[in-house]
């Protein structure tokens, strides 16, 4: 018999790889089915997960009558918790989204320019305002202005060796051949903000002989009370595709 093959209520028996030579042969029926386990209710009564990494092979056996309806009954009881469970589970996981929306609303009921920058911090994930794609690093964060507006800031930076950096001498050099040039791609990205802005370019010492050259951009988006969860949708879409 195949794992592929194996179904709800089907009686098993599994021989397993287990240090513990008293676990190695498990006789039981399936409870639930997923892609690389199964839950079974064991003869001795037991609720144990079986991976399939670790069946050495498996059979279909029958059981008397009387142990096979007794061990039902217990798989119905098992069952019931089994699916209580997946339904707590569930509604604990949808707990973070339902305290982000009462944050949300608070906020809103209050909506101001610089509240709106502090929700943006708190809100967006920090996987989306600093990654690392390829050898650039991307670094994301918010301002506010009297203007309504957010304004979005990015560093992008490329580290380089750069053995015995004469600063008057290397310097503009190593920004013209070195420094990201990124705005095309901002523009395309951020299509709902403004053009960007570079705002400079440096060049930073890490240690020894590793410097990061940085562009620096900035963007503005206008923000009011109606638009703000959108504005922070199109910006969190914004991030995830430059990511890609």
């Amino acid at each position: 018999m195949r794992f592929s093959d194996i179904k709800l209520n089907n009686r098993i028996q599994f021989e397993v790889e287990c240090d513990n030579s008293a676990l190695r042969n498990v006789r039981g029926i399936v409870l639930a089915v997923g892609e690389a386990s199964i839950i079974l209710v064991t003869d001795f009564g037991e609720l144990i997960e079986v991976f399939e990494d670790h069946i050495l092979s498996i059979t279909s056996i029958s059981m008397p009558k009387l142990v096979s309806d007794a061990m039902t009954e217990l798989k119905n009881h098992f069952a019931e918790i089994y699916e209580l469970e997946l339904k707590l589970k569930e509604l604990r996981d949808e707990e973070p989204m339902l305290k982000q929306n009462l944050f949300d609303a608070n906020f809103l009921s209050k909506f101001n320019i610089h509240g709106a920058k502090n929700r943006l911090d708190k809100s967006i994930e920090q996987s989306l305002t600093t990654f690392r794609k390829d050898t650039v690093l991307y670094q994301i964060s918010f301002g506010s202005n009297p203007n309504s507006q957010i304004e979005i800031y990015i560093i992008v930076s490329n580290q380089i060796e750069y053995p015995n950096l004469d600063e008057d001498r290397d310097v503009d050099k190593i920004i013209r051949v070195h420094a990201p040039n990124e705005k095309e791609i901002f523009e395309k990205c951020f299509a709902f903000a403004s053009k960007p802005k570079e705002l400079e370019k440096k060049v930073v010492h890490q240690g020894e002989s590793i410097y990061n050259i940085q562009t620096h951009y900035q963007m503005n988006v206008d923000v009011t009370k109606e638009n703000f969860l959108g504005v922070r949708q199109q910006i969190v879409k914004a991030l995830m595709q430059l990511q890609k």
